[in-house]
């Protein structure tokens, strides 16, 4: 019964940073402010979650789960299908709190020591997405999936804008943008024969 309540408070802990941060940013929130929204005392956030970027983390890490949830009965033999539904099933999860996702790069901008802790999470999620994906193994070393974590951050600003009831622009723009990533890969193999 405790581990059922301590989940169901992380969980509370991580709506109320999604919230606030939606509306204010990641910058200024603290600790003190989503125990406050979250109704539980800051003590036990703080004996979950070392600062908010902990929180963070957290959320990231629990998106990535859920997409892989999501998606496990949908992915077929064609790797570029499949990255295009593991992407969109990222966005529309994430998109009940898309301000505040949208307002992650902007604080890494502004904090560039989180860019560091965060680095090697972010390559492990992109990583994770292409092996999901079933891409071929070529397309698994570090620098192609450094290329698509590119690509993937310039897809969350266009899903940012995106105003469409299906996000119809977003979903133009990752087949786009995976056709563009594909071509470059092959063209990197090919000068490297």
């Amino acid at each position: 019964m405790a581990q059922k309540r301590s989940t169901d408070q992380t969980k509370l802990i991580a709506e109320a940073a999604l919230a606030l941060a939606g509306h204010t940013g990641w910058d200024a929130l603290t600790l003190g402010d989503i125990a406050k929204k979250a109704k539980i005392p800051l003590k036990t956030v703080e004996a979950r979650f070392t600062d908010v970027w902990d929180i963070l983390k957290w959320v990231l890490k629990k998106l990535e789960k859920d997409t892989q949830d999501a998606v496990k009965g949908y992915l077929g033999e064609d790797w570029r299908d499949n990255l295009m539904e593991i992407l969109m099933m990222r966005f529309e999860l994430a998109q009940k709190h898309r301000e505040a996702f949208a307002a992650i790069p902007s604080a890494a901008l502004h904090h560039p020591p989180l860019v560091r802790r965060f680095a090697r999470s972010f390559y492990r999620t992109m990583d994770r997405m292409m092996e999901l994906a079933g891409a071929p193994e070529k397309q698994r070393n570090p620098l192609f999936i450094a290329g698509f974590g590119l690509v993937y951050v310039s897809l969350v600003d266009v899903w940012s804008k995106d105003e469409t009831p299906d996000l119809s622009k977003t979903m133009a723009a990752i087949d786009k943008r995976i056709g563009h990533y594909e071509t470059a890969i092959d063209y990197l193999h090919c000068r490297r024969k």
